[in-house]
């Protein structure tokens, strides 16, 4: 992965890429499991019908809003976004893993239009698919497209979510994990 051509395509949706993050002790596959898990869990959605023509703006707003009331933002307003690279062990680069890059939101963000029409967090525009995570690991985020909805999902706490837990202690060590993410998923574990 291109590193500035990835600073690049997030500039044009508000985000300052600050690199990737290795060995967060934070596993983005497991970040990428919040709508499976129920409100009983935890989980909290915030959703704009496919139809509403400003589902836009208010899927924009209503990230925002779960962003900054869940605590995904850090004082500096930096978060971690996973970002499909190429698994080191692929040999045409066909398979892919989630690697964290550390964000920076601007001034001036987009996330769900013109983040998803540059690839990064979605594609095409207005059809969100982005994994995100607090600095600390505190709290997971989740944009996705619906049967007839687009929104973000948010779960704080998710190391307590045992449903989480459980599907992390399956992938430990699975050839088609990586070294990495089975440190990341053991650390994420021992919390």
């Amino acid at each position: 992965m291109d590193a500035e051509i990835l600073e690049r395509a997030m500039e044009d949706c508000g985000l300052r890429f600050l690199g990737f993050r290795h060995g967060t002790g934070i596993p983005p596959y497991v970040a990428g499991m919040v709508t499976s898990c129920s409100a009983d869990e935890g989980r909290r959605d915030r959703t704009a019908a496919l139809e509403d023509p400003d589902r836009v703006s208010r899927a924009n707003v209503d990230w925002f809003e779960l962003a900054t009331e869940f605590g995904l933002l850090s004082v500096d307003r930096q978060f971690l976004l996973s970002i499909s690279v190429p698994h080191p062990d692929s040999v045409d680069d066909s398979d892919v893993e989630g690697v964290w890059g550390l964000v920076e939101l601007m001034d001036d963000w987009d996330i769900m239009g013109a983040g998803c029409a540059v690839g990064i967090t979605g594609s095409p525009y207005g059809c969100p698919a982005f994994v995100m995570s607090a600095l600390d690991g505190s709290v997971f985020v989740q944009g996705t497209v619906w049967q007839d909805t687009i929104g973000t999902a948010v779960l704080p706490n998710p190391h307590r979510v045992q449903s989480l837990r459980d599907v992390a202690r399956l992938n430990v060590g699975k050839s088609y994990r990586s070294a990495a993410e089975n440190e990341d998923t053991l650390a994420w574990l021992a919390r």
